[in-house]
């Protein structure tokens, strides 16, 4: 079955929430800012999410969380890496201040702060996400619990199919990359829990995909596997 995937553009700095229907599921995925207008999308298309995913517990996709659920009413599952859960709950509050200062964005951190819940559910390398059919590639490099998603068959519906020179996504694969790997570029490596080193293994993992599969990043426009990794990360 194929699932249905949307881009929201959120924040200021132009965090990419995702909507994903998957296997009768709809989860949200990095859901960094403007609560209001998440919840207004899935109203409008009358889902009803059951999980929260993130693939990586930086504040700038976490943001939206608590205001969220205030507007859906109620408390939805927290899925994360392990390695990323110190970024929600009790240690949530130390461990973003000490990135954004690290970062040199403390100002981020003091505007868009709220106590985050605790994650509850724990998403392990070759996983499935419960309830949908996306699959879970650990991704370490921009944080240590930094995670993939790839969903090997993309309804028309998915993301917007005027964008990317026009090129529809049905049929196609995906992988939402969170901020692991962007167009024209991958995420950067300066935090406290940044690795270089690691983010390198992990590009080569991403690189033993198809060339044509679709790549949906945490910031910025859509690009493939080909584009982005076929020169540099295979011999």
């Amino acid at each position: 079955m194929a699932s249905t995937i949307w881009r929201l553009k959120v924040g200021p700095i132009s965090v990419n929430c995702y909507i994903a229907e998957s296997n009768g599921s709809t989860v949200i995925i990095d859901p960094g800012a403007e609560p209001e207008k998440i919840h207004a999308f899935l109203n409008a298309h009358s889902l009803k999410p059951s999980m929260v995913v993130l693939t990586h517990g930086h504040l700038d996709h976490s943001a939206a969380i608590a205001d969220l659920f205030e507007l859906l009413g109620t408390e939805l599952p927290i899925a994360i890496h392990p390695d990323d859960a110190q970024y929600l709950g009790a240690d949530g509050q130390e461990t973003n201040r000490a990135l954004f200062e690290a970062i040199k964005a403390p100002s981020y951190f003091h505007s868009f702060w709220k106590p985050l819940p605790p994650a509850t559910v724990f998403l392990s390398d070759e996983t499935v996400v419960p309830g949908t059919t996306l699959h879970v590639i650990h991704t370490p490099g921009h944080s240590k619990g930094s995670i993939c998603l790839y969903e090997a068959s993309l309804d028309a519906g998915s993301y917007g199919t005027d964008e990317d020179e026009g090129r529809g996504a049905a049929g196609w694969s995906c992988i939402i990359s969170g901020d692991t790997l962007f167009r024209d570029g991958v995420g950067r490596t300066d935090a406290p829990d940044s690795d270089p080193v690691a983010l390198e293994r992990s590009l080569r993992k991403l690189a033993q995909y198809s060339y044509m599969t679709l790549v949906f990043p945490g910031h910025g426009p859509r690009t493939t596997i080909g584009r982005e990794l076929s020169a540099p990360f295979h011999e």
